[in-house]
């Protein structure tokens, strides 16, 4: 079977930095690829009264390999219920 150059999968993703005015983050990934450019579109639950704080935990479906030099990009975010105190959040 070839390949046609993209990869996709799941994982469960630490938030590094989101850009509440920008709309967009980076969330980082265990395996290969690593940072994962994410728009806030793709967030599931995220609206004007929310935001993405770095150190959450969440859910990804991501596509590789992403814009401007990411590893890969989020077609899917979901909040994780565990663990999504942060110090100073």
């Amino acid at each position: 079977m070839a390949s046609s150059g993209a990869a996709t999968g799941r994982d469960i993703g630490t938030v590094r930095l989101w850009m509440d005015d920008d709309g967009w983050g980076v969330i980082d990934l265990p395996d290969p690829p690593r940072g994962c450019w994410t728009e806030a579109a793709v967030v599931e639950g995220l609206d004007s009264s929310s935001t993405l704080r770095a150190g959450q935990t969440v859910d990804v479906e991501w596509t590789a390999p992403g814009p401007d030099g990411y590893d890969a990009r989020a077609v899917r975010v979901v909040l994780r219920d565990e663990l999504q105190a942060t110090p100073g959040g």
